[in-house]
């Protein structure tokens, strides 16, 4: 049985969509589901295995259990073998599979764009991180420095007050 939705991750465009965010509601592959969670906006969403979200797809007709096969051209709605003698009687039929073939080459045109659109977001994401994380480095590197500075100046003045504590020690004691 066909599957009733894709598991087409959303930012890469690959077919390795294996978690769906119930936040955003859109299917990640791994990678792009932990680059999701980095994000400070997106980092306390929740997800699922896409695999316990699709349901099955069911391809039977209703009427006569058998599997649908054609389209029904005046009416726009699959049909089984049997549904051309009887309802659908005189209208214009094609094939299921050519029908697909023309939706697929549709569908894979979209989907070549969007993936190109998709890792060009990545790629900004990725430079995005890097930025972070360099400029954190930064941050931290300066405030351990002024943190180093700070403490000799205490270090300095406590010793220096120490010296004159001990200087006014030895005036009195004299």
């Amino acid at each position: 049985m066909a599957q009733a939705a894709s598991k087409t991750c959303q930012l890469c465009m690959s077919a390795a969509g294996s978690q769906y965010c119930l936040d955003c509601e859109e299917y990640y592959c791994e990678n792009c589901k932990l680059l999701h969670n980095r994000q400070k906006l997106s980092r306390t969403h929740q997800f699922k295995k896409a695999s316990d979200l699709i349901p099955e797809a069911t391809c039977k007709c209703n009427e006569h259990t058998e599997e649908l096969t054609l389209i029904c051209n005046t009416c726009g709605l699959l049909v089984c073998t049997s549904c051309v003698t009887g309802k659908h009687n005189g209208h214009s039929f094609s094939k299921l599979s050519e029908a697909i073939a023309q939706l697929r080459r549709k569908n894979e045109t979209r989907l070549k764009s969007r993936r190109k659109e998709a890792n060009e977001r990545k790629k900004n994401i990725e430079q995005s991180l890097v930025w972070f994380d360099n400029a954190v480095e930064s941050v931290t590197k300066t405030l351990t420095d002024e943190s180093t500075m700070n403490k000799r100046m205490v270090d300095t003045f406590v010793a220096k007050m120490i010296a004159l504590v001990e200087k006014q020690s030895e005036k009195e004691n004299v």
